[in-house]
């Protein structure tokens, strides 16, 4: 019986072999463990790493928010909507802002509670009440919730876990979803990224309070002992 040989095998006996006209592999060898991590490595992933495209645009992006966010603090009494009239009114993303009193069931004391009940009520008057005209509600919401934000950094980064700012990116990604919609001619997609906000922002505070004063409390009645 003829058994075709294709080019480059031979036949030896029973058994058909190829030949290898190149140089055999190397085995694998890693590279050795003192070369990690690379020089330019700082904890970020690489391709936030200082001088990459990636991080030129974050810092791009957050130049640009920062300097539009001082924008709508200056037109101190602008809605700052693109839509006119009532169309922008809505009661999921204007009466949400009530997620920012569920701090005050969990903050101990007058001056916490009180905070944050104050947030609740410039954010609903701004946002749904005087949300189609000009109003000194929409000036004093931005700045206190922007305080407020200064405030939460302060104190969260200071007396909890670092990770916990991870949640915070939740609603800061919606916050800046809806700022990204207003450029859409319907508000719908504004009111969707507001409401997600008002509600993501409300929950993540809610439990920053409860970890930085309950939790605490709470540990050292029944005899345990956190962080």
């Amino acid at each position: 019986m003829n058994i075709p040989v294709r080019e480059g095998e031979t036949i030896e006996g029973s058994r058909t072999t190829r030949n290898r006209p190149y140089p055999k592999r190397e085995k694998y060898c890693p590279l050795p463990l003192t070369n990690y991590p690379p020089r330019w490595w700082t904890g970020r992933p690489p391709w936030i790493a200082p001088g990459t495209m990636g991080a030129k645009l974050l810092q791009a992006r957050a130049a640009s928010l920062l300097k539009e966010h001082a924008m709508t603090i200056n037109r101190f009494r602008s809605p700052n909507m693109p839509w006119e009239g009532s169309a922008c009114r809505s009661p999921a993303a204007g009466l949400s802002g009530a997620c920012y009193a569920l701090p005050a069931l969990v903050a101990p004391g007058v001056l916490e509670p009180a905070l944050w009940l104050t947030t609740a009520f410039l954010s609903c008057m701004a946002d749904y009440v005087h949300i189609s005209h000009d109003s000194a509600f929409h000036g004093l919401d931005r700045c206190w919730a922007t305080l407020m934000l200064l405030r939460c950094s302060l104190l969260f980064g200071a007396r909890l876990d670092p990770s916990f700012f991870l949640l915070a990116l939740v609603p800061l990604g919606c916050f800046v979803k809806g700022r990204d919609a207003k450029l859409l001619p319907d508000p719908s997609g504004w009111v969707f990224w507001h409401t997600l906000w008002h509600c993501s922002g409300g929950l993540v505070v809610t439990l920053g309070v409860w970890m930085l004063y309950r939790a605490p409390a709470e540990a050292a009645a029944s005899g345990l002992h956190i962080g």
